[in-house]
């Protein structure tokens, strides 16, 4: 967990989720977020924000440092990691950063830890990082939604980052019955694969904000481009 007194910035990287917010949801006081991968209930969080407007926000991580920190500000965690079967017993990589700083904070073990680091964020590693091995229990998203939120019938946004493990993640989600309206989905190599399958899903991007990828259903994106090509060429 953070050091004692260490600088802890509330919010998204590069404020994602208020440019969400004021773009889809300007005006709306109430909602339900999920979020995979929770982490720190502040540093970096997706949901910090729309926690404090009073949204409904579904936390789900596996780390039990991280889920300590969120009970101990009187936050509701589920503490899993998500994929696309249910099985217990997973082994889980624990990345510890050792107090390196990143976007004004320091990081403690958000980054790279993950059911398996894959290759690609494996060669980031430097020696300064360390793994450990914890098991934990995997499930579906569709599982921890009807089982812990039976009355959740529609999503307004799923936030994932699982460090290359997303779209496992979203294969574990109907999206087709909670039909959520944004999906903001870390793509942090900036994969065609990402783009590619979640098209497949109906949805499109409608903008990447680093190291994220936004994902609105592809109708609304359409409107959403005429809109902007109008303004365009009004201004103009």
């Amino acid at each position: 967990m953070p050091e004692v007194g260490a600088v802890s910035v509330p919010g998204a990287e590069d404020a994602v989720d208020r440019e969400v917010r004021e773009r889809f949801f300007p005006d709306q006081v109430s909602g339900v977020l999920v979020e995979v991968g929770a982490a720190d209930p502040e540093y970096l969080s997706m949901g910090a924000s729309y926690r404090d407007l009073g949204w409904t926000v579904i936390a789900v991580e596996p780390n039990p440092k991280f889920c300590d920190l969120h009970r101990a500000q009187g936050h509701d965690i589920l503490q899993y990691a998500c994929g696309d079967h249910d099985e217990d017993d997973v082994e889980f990589s624990v990345a510890t950063s050792h107090g390196a700083t990143y976007r004004g904070g320091q990081v403690s073990y958000e980054a790279f830890s993950s059911l398996q680091i894959k290759d690609s964020y494996a060669r980031l590693l430097d020696e300064n990082v360390s793994i450990d091995t914890i098991k934990v229990k995997l499930r579906r998203l569709d599982t921890l939604l009807r089982e812990y939120a039976p009355t959740v019938e529609r999503i307004d946004i799923v936030c994932v980052d699982t460090e290359g493990w997303e779209l496992e993640v979203v294969a574990g989600l109907d999206l087709s019955r909670y039909r959520p309206r944004v999906l903001i989905i870390e793509n942090l190599f900036v994969e065609r694969r990402y783009r590619a399958y979640m098209r497949g899903k109906g949805y499109g991007l409608w903008k990447y904000i680093e190291p994220n990828d936004v994902y609105i259903p592809a109708p609304e994106l359409r409107l959403a481009d005429r809109l902007t090509r109008e303004a365009t060429r009004v201004a103009a």
